[in-house]
């Protein structure tokens, strides 16, 4: 079957793709660039380098640069981006949020494609284990919950600072994924990446009294990486 990855350079899109590449043929990436902090659907820092990932995999791009104010457009927009993409399937690396599966499979719907979850409903803890495990380099670019901080920014998450917010009284399970907007990443490296994404410029903005952030990343490129 061919399929279509949605993908923003965060944790879990990465990770769906890595499970569609097992499965399927990857004809092509969706990458949707909202350029509003009010988006319904879409993951907001630093989308514009899923254009390296889509690089180094050899896949075509397919990108679209949004300012949609409401949710029936973000919609209406992502049927006419999976009818051009020519997929039989699109994949998404929805985890638990009702309101974002029912949206992409509604559109999908209307596309006439089918629309697979392949993160769908795995728990926290597993989800979290399995990406570290399997070395995902995934850096923090945006935190606004309690319990992730400044300092969080632009840094790598590994076992040993999962193991921290799991101990925090502030920090849920369900908060270590991010899922309910506590914080965004974006994968530098993963096991199926023939490169890897290095950051060469970057800065952190930092809102003290709202105590919430982003990290932008400014200039980046991909270095080859050595075989073992």
């Amino acid at each position: 079957m061919k399929v279509s990855c949605l993908i923003s350079g965060g944790k879990d899109s990465v990770f769906a793709l890595w499970c569609a590449l097992h499965q399927f043929e990857v004809i092509s990436l969706i990458n949707i660039q909202a350029r509003t902090s009010d988006s319904f659907l879409f993951h907001i820092p630093n989308t514009q380098y899923v254009s390296l990932i889509a690089e180094m995999l050899g896949l075509p791009l397919l990108t679209v640069k949004t300012a949609f104010s409401s949710v029936n457009e973000e919609t209406s927009m992502l049927k006419q981006i999976f009818i051009d993409s020519e997929a039989e399937a699109i994949i998404t690396g929805g985890i638990r949020s009702e309101f974002q599966r029912y949206k992409f499979n509604y559109a999908a719907l209307q596309a006439n494609v089918k629309c697979f979850n392949p993160l769908w409903r795995l728990t926290p803890r597993t989800l979290m284990d399995e990406l570290l495990t399997n070395h995902f380099h995934i850096i923090l670019v945006s935190v606004s919950a309690m319990g992730f901080g400044k300092d969080l920014l632009g840094k790598k998450l590994t076992p040993k600072k999962l193991n921290m917010l799991r101990a925090s009284n502030t920090v849920s399970e369900l908060a270590t994924t991010g899922e309910g907007g506590e914080y965004e990443s974006f994968v530098l490296n993963a096991p199926f990446f023939p490169s890897r994404i290095i950051v060469d410029k970057a800065k952190v903005h930092w809102n003290e009294f709202r105590e919430e952030g982003h990290f932008e990343i400014i200039k980046a490129y991909l270095e080859l990486k050595r075989p073992r």
